[in-house]
């Protein structure tokens, strides 16, 4: 019996995959595969349209946009929330990297979370730098400045006690997308850069208005309560919740409050764009 479900099981699969690259190849005839920058033939962005995605000059206080080293809260904001920060690779008024944001979120292209994923992996990469020492550092006599700068460093960007958590969509939306764009950003970083990667443990329980649609207030109060968490236990662990673009910070805030009550240390945000 065993045996013939698994039979079942395979056949079932091949069809499956089967029709997905029929509609694949239709959507790619009717709907070919153009830079969003300059139309170019081939690429969802080409090699010269992406060199005009810049990284954030400079992070800052997600609330009060003081600026910050790492996009930590200031004492002043900290109180307010349970996320330490928010670590921003790009600007949502870059129009490049609002249309791969829209087409990945509302086109249902899946392929540019790689391209994404990419983009947030050489942030990272770019923020640790900034704070790596060089020889100019220790001839100028700023060695112990810059050593204090590297300890002041956020947990989170030690890989071994870290574990990346993509922000869940509710399974109504879900199945309407196909996938959770959080997600596929944070299988590319995790893969990239060593992380360790849970899904699935942090799940909306309540189906709300997408918070593209409310206003600053109407967002803290929508979400609100609409998280459980069922994963394994988070004691002695940092945090990154993995998202594609941040706003008031509100959904970031509500999942570090669950991962905080089942025992994370820190928790912080990483977005591809600020809105």
């Amino acid at each position: 019996m065993n045996r013939e479900l698994e039979i079942l099981r395979s056949v079932c699969e091949f069809f499956k995959n089967k029709c997905q690259g029929i509609r694949f190849f239709i959507v790619d005839l009717l709907f070919p595969i153009e830079c969003l920058g300059c139309g170019k033939y081939g690429r969802w962005v080409c090699i010269k349209c992406l060199a005009k995605i810049k990284f954030t000059a400079g992070q800052s206080c997600p609330a009060c946009k003081a600026p910050a080293e790492y996009g930590e809260f200031c004492p002043t904001c900290r109180k307010n929330f349970f996320l330490d920060g928010i670590m921003v690779a790009g600007d949502y008024r870059n129009p490049l990297l609002a249309k791969l944001i829209k087409q990945m979120k509302y086109h249902f292209t899946r392929e540019i979370a790689e391209l994404l994923g990419d983009f947030l992996v050489l942030f990272l990469r770019d923020l640790a730098n900034r704070k790596s020492l060089s020889n100019a550092d220790i001839f100028i006599g700023s060695i112990w400045r810059r050593l204090e700068e590297i300890k002041n460093a956020p947990p989170v960007l030690n890989r071994g006690a870290t574990v990346i958590i993509p922000v869940p969509l509710h399974k109504k939306r879900l199945r309407w997308r196909g996938y959770n764009q959080a997600e596929e950003l944070g299988k590319r970083i995790a893969c990239r850069l060593g992380y360790e990667m849970r899904t699935n443990e942090i799940a909306r329980k309540k189906y709300r208005t997408p918070q593209a649609k409310l206003s600053h207030e109407d967002r803290l109060h929508n979400i609100a309560g609409c998280f459980r968490y069922s994963g394994a236990g988070l004691n002695g662990l940092n945090a990154i919740l993995i998202d594609d673009v941040a706003t008031t910070a509100s959904t970031l805030n509500e999942c570090a409050k669950i991962l905080k009550q089942n025992g994370a240390n820190q928790v912080w945000g990483l977005v591809a764009a600020k809105g």
